[in-house]
């Protein structure tokens, strides 16, 4: 093979290498392009195949729509110049000189304003999946996530719980699909505080839940967001994760006297009773705070689930 041959089958490699790289870069663009239009085109209320929120895109049209505008009208100029190029092969000098020339303006503007898209679509989507990943700002586990949401607690403690507030298991009655609050360290450091609110009238108020504890110092809580029916609070018994008072009072043969091999997981009924003299937001909950209960917290894990609000009567 001559040199000159060698040489055009080099180039012919070469072409085919960068045009394949070409397509692979231009397809997403110009999709990407097409959704913005649509995006500014297309009624609010159409769905499109993609959403610029689902692409993480969204802030960039709200807050620096002429990003989107200079990096769309860039791809066409570049994309058109190419296409010039190569449909006329621009034998002349000049019409060579003049559409390389409006080729690189175009490329000029079309590679920062792509790396700034780049830069910002990553940043939005790492944003979307901590957002994914926490509640309330909190960062937790899928199954934390949808339990707390979905039941409105908040969680105003929560340190040394390794990113787990909820767990499935050991509840009382055997099944292991029902998820329930649960906190564990095995330094027991972990400082964990779960409440819920909800208006109430005046009256005589029973928070009622099922819950277990490893150690002493886990208490159930009733109160007000003003305070002024005071604290009320239950200390969760300790019965570790067997037998508790839940089993020992379940009828022979039950699922809640059959669990854990017969044995239980250590749950009992605990009740907080606390009076209310006017109308007030209702807030209980489950506490290992020692600053909030005033008592010394000692244990390696709790749980607590099935929380009720029953008012007895009216004051």
């Amino acid at each position: 093979m001559e040199k000159k041959e060698t040489i055009d089958v080099c180039k012919k490699v070469l072409i085919v290498i960068l045009s394949t790289v070409a397509i692979f870069w231009a397809v997403p663009m110009i999709l990407l392009a097409m959704e913005v239009v649509a995006h500014r085109l297309m009624p609010s209320n159409v769905d499109l195949p993609f959403t610029l929120s689902r692409l993480g895109l969204n802030g960039i049209e709200e807050n620096t729509p002429g990003l989107f505008t200079a990096y769309i009208i860039a791809l066409h100029v570049v994309i058109a110049s190419v296409i010039y190029m190569l449909a006329r092969k621009c034998k002349g000098k000049i019409e060579r000189i003049a559409t390389w020339a409006v080729f690189a303006v175009g490329l000029c503007v079309l590679a920062p304003s792509t790396i700034k898209i780049l830069k910002d679509t990553k940043k939005a989507l790492i944003a979307k999946q901590e957002d994914r990943n926490s509640y309330m700002g909190i960062k937790m586990d899928e199954l934390s996530k949808s339990y707390l949401s979905k039941n409105g607690w908040t969680l105003t403690q929560h340190e040394g719980c390794s990113d787990c507030y909820v767990r499935k298991g050991e509840y009382y009655n055997g099944d292991t699909e029902v998820a329930y609050l649960d906190a564990w360290n095995p330094n027991n450091h972990q400082l964990y505080q779960a409440e819920k609110t909800q208006p109430v009238e005046p009256g005589t108020y029973r928070i009622i839940c099922a819950a277990r504890a490893e150690g002493p110092g886990v208490y159930i809580f009733a109160t007000t967001k003003s305070g002024k029916a005071g604290v009320k609070m239950v200390e969760v018994p300790h019965y570790g994760n067997t037998e508790g008072e839940i089993w020992e009072s379940a009828p022979e043969g039950s699922a809640e006297k059959e669990c854990n091999n017969g044995s239980g997981f250590g749950w009992s009924k605990v009740v907080v009773t606390i009076e209310i003299k006017e109308p007030a937001t209702l807030v209980y909950g489950i506490t290992s705070d020692s600053k909030f209960t005033g008592k010394l917290y000692n244990s390696t894990w709790f749980s607590a689930a099935d929380f009720e609000v029953e008012r007895l009567g009216i004051n």
